[in-house]
Parts: structure tokens; sequence; C-alpha cells
């Protein structure tokens, strides 16, 4: 059932958590039956991976307690089982399903993290979003909250990369970034969209919260930021996040077209020296 359950694509929703049961059960069912020691020795390695899986695509707490109870069933099968075992075995078992993922599975989340970051700002990147949004978005649908994406974009920043060199360039950036991120509730979604373009993906925002995010994150900053917000309801569609993007997008090159300020930017630094 978990195999055919799996074929559709994308998984998720009740259909990852019935496979995900699924295969953290299968090993468990055949060990409560086996009357071979060998055999049981052999149950414990698929439960491992089923773990370091966990622990690579869940948060360290969910995955901790999935693999605890996990761990628990092995005990459990173990006791019950024909097969005449040492005691000991349930508490090694329990060490290796509990052990194996803060080792190997951490390490895989840890290079999952990595692929999903923007080396330069350390934000997420385009995939990262996606990822991230998506468990956002699927949290509000639960709760039945409104999804609200901004849209940032650094106003003139080629002109920036001519003016000053691509190291203010990046300095500007990662600054903006940094800022941004300690602005921003714990929950929110940040990301780099490539170049010059950021994205914020919050939950529970109306129109009128949503732009007021959006203008106390594009205002007082080094360089002028222009901002575009869209707000829709957190539905069960693939392109949910893409067509509010596309929104926030539309509204944001609308408000460049209205603005009036044409000219080159000027860093803090160069105005505080011609000041000066």
């Amino acid at each position: 059932m978990g195999l055919a359950l799996a074929v559709p694509s994308p998984l998720r929703g009740w259909r990852y958590a019935v496979v995900a049961t699924c295969v953290c059960a299968a090993p468990l069912v055949p060990t409560a039956f086996h009357e071979l020691p060998m055999a049981q020795v052999w149950a414990v390695i698929p439960l491992m991976f089923a773990a370091i899986f966990l622990r690579t695509w869940h948060r360290a707490s969910v995955a901790r307690a999935l693999a605890v109870l996990v761990a628990v069933g092995a005990a459990a099968a173990l006791l019950i089982a024909p097969a005449d075992i040492p005691s000991l075995w349930m508490v090694l078992y329990a060490f290796c399903i509990i052990g194996a993922p803060e080792v190997f599975g951490l390490l895989n989340a840890s290079l999952v993290e990595a692929a999903l970051r923007d080396p330069l700002t350390s934000v997420w990147n385009r995939a990262g979003v996606d990822r991230a949004a998506g468990a956002l978005i699927g949290r509000a649908r639960r709760r039945g909250d409104s999804i609200a994406v901004v849209v940032l974009d650094v106003d003139h920043f080629k002109s920036i990369n001519d003016r000053y060199g691509h190291a203010a360039g990046d300095r500007v950036l990662g600054d903006l970034a940094q800022r941004w991120t300690e602005r921003l509730p714990n929950s929110a979604v940040i990301g780099r969209m490539g170049g010059d373009e950021f994205v914020v993906v919050v939950c529970g925002y109306d129109d009128e919260r949503a732009r007021a995010l959006a203008d106390a994150l594009g205002n007082h900053q080094e360089v002028g930021v222009t901002t575009g917000v869209a707000v829709g309801r957190a539905v069960d569609d693939d392109d949910i996040l893409t067509d509010l993007i596309t929104s926030a997008d539309e509204d944001l090159y609308r408000r460049k077209r209205n603005r009036d300020d044409t000219g080159a930017p000027i860093l803090d630094g160069e105005a505080e020296s011609r000041s000066a």
C-alpha cells in the first residue's frame, strides 16, 4: 500500500504520512515473528535508514521524536518475538536507531540545508524558498490563515556595482538580508530569488498588515528598495506560491513605474564623505 501511494507525484500530506509509516512499520512486523536471531540483526538496518531519512528532511525535534517511537516499536517487537535473543539487544537496537540519525542524518540535513541556501546572503535560494514556503503554506491551510508575499527589489543595483564595485554590491545585499531577517517573525520565509530581488512569505497577514510589513522592510535602508505585495488564501494548489509571487512582482513594477525618483543611488558612506 505504501508503494502504491508513493507513486503519484508530489508525495506530500496524508499520503506522505502513510508512506513514512509503512516504511517504518515494514521491518517491525517480521521482527515480531522471526524465529532466527540472525534475521533480527538484519531487521535493524532498514530501521536505521528510515530514522536517517526522517532526520534529513524533518526538523530535529520531530525527527528525534519519531526515532524514539521507532526504537520503542523495535524493542517491543523483539520482546514478543519467538527468537531467543539477549535482552541487551533491545538496548542496542534503540541505541542504533536513535544514534544513526544523529550522525549520518545530521550530516545529510546539513548538506541539504547548504544546498538550499544562498551562499552570499545565507537566506534561502529559490529551491529553498519553494520548500520552506511549501511547509508554511501547508500549516496556513490547516489553520485557515492567509498567505502574504512581499517582493523586495534594490533600486539601481547595477549602478551600485558600476560605481562602487561588486564587493560593495555584495555587502549591500548581505546587510539588507541580515536586517530583514532580524525584523521578520521566526515563522517567516525569506529568500533571494536572484540578483537584487528578494521574497518574503508570511502567514496570517491581511493586505494592510502585509503592506505595513513591506514598508517597514523597504524604508530607511542605505539604498532605495521597492516592494510589491500580494495576499491570498492558502489553498491546496501547487501554483499558489508562484501565482502570489507573480502578483507581487506586478505590484512592484507598477510602483516602480509610478515613482518619480530616477536618480542613481548614493551609499551612506559616500553621502557622509560628501557632507564632510
